[in-house]
This record gives C-alpha cells, structure tokens and sequence, in this order.
C-alpha cells in the first residue's frame, strides 16, 4: 500500500513543477524569423557547367543480387524508375540554379558488381575528364546509389455488412506498407582530382490500406509514390549547392519589468526598432534578471537584422555576466552560425583572388 504521506508529496511536487514550468512559458514570447546558411557544398564561382549522370545501374554478381533483392522486397522494376526520377528531380533544381549557364543530362552507366547499398568504387579520374571534355562541362552530379526496401504487414480481420439476406460477415484486411529509399551521391571535379562532395540522403513513406481491394490498391500504387519522392530527394540533393534560406523560431522575453511590457506589445506590431529602444534601456538595470533578459532580446534584435556578432555578444553577456541560461544555449546556436559564414567568407575569397 501506497504511503498516503508520500502520494501527497508526489502530488505537491508535481503542481509545483506545472507551475514552474508555466511561469517560464508565460514569460516568453514567440517571433519566427528568416536565417541564411551558406551553401553546405561550396563551389568556386568559375563552375557553371555540370552534368548528371545515373550510375546505379549494377552488372556482374551484383546484377544478380538486385534481382533476387527486387524479388524478395516488392521493388520489382521500383529502384530503375525512381532512379530515374531522382536524376530528373537533380536535373530541374540544377537548371533553377542561376550560377549555372549549362546543365546536361547525361547517358546512364553501369557499375560491375557495385553494391546494392553501399558506394561503388569512384570513377577512374580519365574517365571523368573524359566524359567532362566530350559535353563541355566542368563537374558531374553522379547518382552512385539507390536503393528502395519495401515492408507489408498484413493484419486479417472480418466486418459486417447489410445485405438483402441481412447482416454477413465478410473477410477485410489491413495494409500497412513501409517503403525506405536510400540514395548516395558524388560531385566529381577532374580539374583538381577531388570528389567535391560523398552524401548520404534518405527518406520514407508510409501507405494504408483498409478492405481487400484498398489493400491491392495501395501495393499497386507503391510505384508512383517512390517515383514521386524520389524526384523530391534529387531535388533536394541539388540544393547542396545552393545558400539555404530557413524559417526558424525564436523566444525572448515580455515581462520582469515595465520596458519588457511594453516592448512585447511594440514587437507584436512589428515596431521592433522601438522595442529595442526599451530593451536597450533594460541592459542597464540594477535587477540582474531583468538586466540579463534584456541583453537577451537584444540578441534576438541584433538576429533579426542580420548581426551575427551583435547578436552572439548580447548572448554571451546575457549568460556570463547575468547567467541567464536560456543565453547559453542561443550563443552556441549563434556561435556555430559565425563559424559557418567566416568559413564561407573565407573560401569566397580565396575565390576571388585566383
């Protein structure tokens, strides 16, 4: 039997912990905002013509196992057409891409005895300087990987139904059906012998079924879904190249003191020049946390117009001389977005001085 004291403990503590956790939500408000991350394949401005090449297509022993694998997972002919689709979805990205003056999509290859699921070996260097030279093109985008497996599960059951002899019972089924799609990648440069780029992209889908007939329908329609996604997986491949726009969110506070109402009632009208104002005259009060809060909207401020730098020493000060801990972890957010646009700025001009 349950101690009746410590049931009344757990109780109490559990309304302490509701409350808590509610008085930290109340405090904060939310504000959606547009960051941009450079390219996470960077390229010199002096490519601008690619081409695209499907190499998933396996010979010898592979061949083989392919077969046997299709066979055995529901794929069938699913791994040629979505690959195919995954080519094309690279295709169109690439071509949307305004750096590049030329893209060309290019005849499919062969692999001998390439793995189902693994990197085939990488081309030999003559060769892609050769297949380079004859479609004048600087770099290939190569599909070397893809690869579906399919999972139906099955559950048997009965239902009834109103006929003219009355009620019956007739045999149902329900489908569930899994299909994973792993998909590996290489950007080639002959000019300086270097894959530009080795990466791993995977994705799943999940279909149902209810009644004998859904169920057939929706193993029928399996195909279409995978070539569907593929098309998506391969345009999002191509947007490896590309600087990323993301909407993220962020929270900052709107109550500890008259200036953080206010500015929270500013800010939802979009005055945030004139909320800042407010904040700023906050960083200097004699109430650490009302001083630490401050500092922290500050950065949120600084985000929102694009100071990085700003914005990571309102954060460091909000936390190291506050200790406000909601400040420690925004500056390791914003500490790793500096590091990832030096190195961009870094490589940019490298870039222009060649």
């Amino acid at each position: 039997m349950v101690n009746p004291k410590l049931r009344e403990m757990k109780r109490h503590y559990f309304f302490y912990l509701f409350f808590v956790l509610l008085g930290v939500t109340a405090c904060k408000q939310k504000v959606y905002l547009t960051v941009y991350e450079p390219a996470a394949v960077f390229l010199e401005k002096e490519y601008e013509t690619v081409g695209v090449i499907n190499r998933t297509y396996s010979s010898g022993a592979t061949k083989v196992l392919d077969v046997v694998d299709n066979a055995l997972t529901l794929e069938g002919n699913l791994d040629h057409k979505g690959s195919k689709s995954a080519v094309t979805g690279l295709y169109d990205q690439l071509t949307v891409n305004e750096r590049f003056k030329r893209v060309v999509m290019l005849d499919s290859m062969t692999v001998k005895d390439g793995g189902i699921d693994i990197f085939p070996a990488q081309l030999e260097w003559d060769e892609v300087q050769r297949i380079c030279d004859e479609n004048q093109v600087q770099l290939l985008f190569v599909l070397e990987v893809f690869d579906t497996d399919t999972k139906v599960d099955v559950t048997p059951g009965t239902t009834t139904k109103n006929t003219p002899l009355g009620q019956v019972t007739v045999p149902t089924s329900d489908a569930t059906m899994t299909t994973k799609i792993k998909t590996g990648w290489r950007i080639y440069d002959p000019k300086n012998k270097w894959v530009r780029d080795e990466f791993w992209l995977q994705d799943r889908m999940v279909q149902r079924g209810r009644g004998t007939v859904q169920t057939f329908g929706t193993l029928a329609k399996r195909g279409q879904a995978v070539t569907q996604l593929s098309m998506q997986i391969g345009r999002f491949y191509a947007g490896r190249v590309e600087n990323q726009a993301f909407r993220v969110w962020r929270n900052y506070f709107k109550s500890g003191s008259r200036n953080l109402r206010t500015a929270k009632r500013m800010s939802e009208v979009g005055d945030w020049d004139g909320a800042a104002q407010l904040w700023e005259e906050d960083t200097k009060s004699p109430k650490r946390k009302v001083a630490g809060r401050a500092c922290y909207n500050m950065a949120i401020y600084a985000e929102i117009n694009g100071d990085l730098y700003g914005a990571l020493e309102w954060a460091q000060k909000s936390y190291s001389k506050y200790g406000n801990r909601e400040a420690k972890n925004y500056a390791n957010i914003l500490r790793r977005r500096v590091q990832r646009w030096e190195e961009n700025q870094r490589r940019k001009e490298v870039d222009d001085q060649n």
